[in-house]
């Protein structure tokens, strides 16, 4: 059974310095370009209040604020300090974006009060364990109508895809991966309290961006 130690999901030092130059130069620049294609189907509305989990560098909220008016608003949740340092640098320049550091797994200072809760390759890493206390944090935090909105990998079958992308698949992932890609997302979050599921899929569909409604 995996435990959490295998996990690569906390990142540190140099590399969470530069952690979207590395995951830009490493994609030969369409990181930012897929980023900006998968929040533009978010379907943030202008008054949103949208809760980023694991936010790392804010780069995903700067981007995600651009869809706001000054009635929006973002908090992103990170525990690690350099990550914070580095929100910071990225998002200090909007009112709206603020960071709350803590643990994504500790309960949330928070209440039915955002309209979305968003994740960005950041579930994949936790033991499925931890994954229902993310997931229970979520549906508390969001309002009654709330939006979970995870983007992430997507369930394949790993044995058939191309040997190029199973030997980078291998060298970069930690072995939560392979179990996350196995597991039915929908029936899992059905039986967490979502519903209504909505999906786009990336990169030979292997990544995917779906939605789903809280439901009570």
């Amino acid at each position: 059974m995996l435990d959490q130690s295998v996990s690569k999901v906390e990142v540190r030092g140099l590399t969470a310095r530069f952690y979207d130059q590395i995951l830009n130069w490493g994609s030969l620049g369409k990181y930012g370009r897929f980023l900006k294609s998968a929040i533009a189907r978010m379907d943030i509305q202008p008054r949103d209040a949208i809760l980023d989990l694991g936010c790392g560098t804010g780069k995903n909220d700067c981007l995600m604020a651009e869809y706001l008016n000054l009635e929006g608003r973002i908090v992103g949740v990170d525990i690690g300090q350099e990550m914070a340092e580095q929100f910071e640098k990225n998002c200090g320049k909007f009112k709206n974006i603020r960071l709350h550091q803590q643990s994504i797994l500790e309960p949330l200072p928070f209440e039915n009060e955002f309209d979305k809760v968003f994740m960005s390759f950041v579930f994949h890493g936790f033991t499925q364990e931890n994954r229902k206390k993310i997931i229970d944090n979520a549906y508390r935090v969001l309002k009654a109508d709330g939006q979970l909105i995870v983007l992430d990998f997507n369930e394949f079958e790993f044995a058939k895809k191309p040997l190029w992308f199973r030997i980078g698949f291998k060298t970069i992932e930690c072995p939560l991966a392979f179990e996350y890609i196995k597991i039915n997302w929908k029936e899992q979050l059905k039986a967490w309290g979502f519903e209504m599921f909505k999906e786009h899929f990336w990169f030979m569909e292997t990544l995917r961006l779906f939605k789903a409604k809280k439901f009570s």
